[in-house]
């Protein structure tokens, strides 16, 4: 990790650390020159949280520093409406340490650090979409949820057809001719438990599958009212309107990054390293990032292996030539690397992919 070089900038007001949970926020409030002045908690609610920032109001300034965790987002809405965005700083669980490996960590602490890291200026930040954006990433982990849901569907069903020895036709919930002829197997099975959950599982997949339409639409849909998701579609290869909306509904403009590798690295897909007595070995990728933007760049790559031509077809053969000497993971997390770099590059630059330099025959 690196050492952080930039000179902190003193904030001359009050610096507020709110630890978030479920039921109850618990606050910790430094003056401007770094001492506590307030701490307790107030009821997880909007109107409790509104009563007393607007209290807070009345002694100065304000920044707030919160956790992105599981119920921060009402949060921050809340506090960015009242006090503007720029007063609004959230930080990444990941990279806050210090409390997480704490020997005595409890809320009062956890309020009190968020508090002084964003006092001291050292407060690692996370990128928190908002408007459509905030609705593209809502639709995007949805249709993945629902897609890794409808595949556990479906090797349960392959499980139960394997145990009575049925045999389905070759992927089957792709046809509407081929989900009739699927039922009619399946019916005239004998009377039992097995079959009567085989039904359940066609009934259940189905379901999912309209499900999965849905939230395929809707990122579409979305995708369209942003001009970067469109020129990723034609630029980048292997990306269509479902991958690349999912990777800018996670990692934002590509141009808030310093550099790719900086880009890359925020998906997770760059290899880490262990150094120690002047001796460094490679150690696997750090995943230390978002890993929707992970598995869209993926299956962006996955999906050149179906090309017949193009520059999807470069890109297959790429990986395959460099797999006779490599694992297959390893090269495909290579080719998922230079499509993420190409993407900054695009942006930042103005520069078209080439697919000659990334990927040479």
């Amino acid at each position: 990790m690196k050492k952080l070089k930039r000179v902190a900038v003193r904030f001359k007001g009050l610096t507020v650390g709110f630890d978030l949970h479920k039921k109850w926020i618990e606050y910790c409030v430094l003056d401007a020159a770094g001492n506590e002045m307030l701490n307790g908690r107030v009821k997880s609610r909007a109107a409790e949280l509104a009563k007393f920032v607007d209290q807070l109001r009345q002694k100065g300034p304000l920044q707030f520093s919160i956790e992105a965790c599981g119920c921060f987002m009402w949060v921050f809405d809340l506090l960015s409406e009242k006090f503007g965005r720029a007063s609004v700083h959230v930080a990444q669980p990941a990279r806050i340490k210090v409390i997480a490996n704490s020997m005595e960590k409890n809320d009062a602490n956890d309020a009190w650090w968020l508090a002084y890291l964003l006092y001291e200026g050292r407060l690692p930040e996370a990128f928190v979409a908002e408007g459509d954006l905030r609705d593209l990433r809502v639709a995007s982990r949805e249709l993945r949820w629902n897609t890794d849901n409808r595949g556990d569907l479906l090797r349960r069903l392959r499980s139960h057809c394997a145990q009575s020895g049925t045999d389905l036709p070759k992927a089957w919930h792709t046809s509407l001719v081929k989900r009739k002829a699927t039922r009619v197997i399946v019916r005239s099975l004998p009377k039992s438990e097995r079959r009567d959950a085989m039904l359940r599982l066609l009934k259940q997949i189905r379901e999912a599958g309209k499900i999965v339409q849905h939230w395929r639409k809707r990122i579409t849909e979305l995708g369209r009212k942003f001009k970067e998701v469109e020129l990723m579609n034609e630029m980048i290869p292997g990306l269509a309107s479902i991958t690349s909306g999912t990777v800018y509904a996670e990692l934002g403009d590509p141009r808030r990054f310093y550099s790719g590798k900086a880009y890359a690295k925020s998906t997770g897909l760059t290899p880490g390293y262990r150094e120690s007595g002047g001796r460094s070995s490679p150690t696997a990728i750090t995943r230390a990032g978002s890993g929707q933007a992970r598995w869209a760049l993926t299956r962006a790559i996955l999906a050149c292996f179906s090309c017949r031509s193009g520059p999807g077809l470069q890109i297959k053969k790429w990986i395959q030539k460099r797999c006779a000497y490599k694992r297959k993971k390893s090269v495909i997390v290579a080719a998922a690397r230079k499509l993420a770099e190409g993407i900054w590059r695009l942006f930042a630059l103005g520069e078209c992919f080439s697919l000659k330099k990334a990927f040479p025959a």
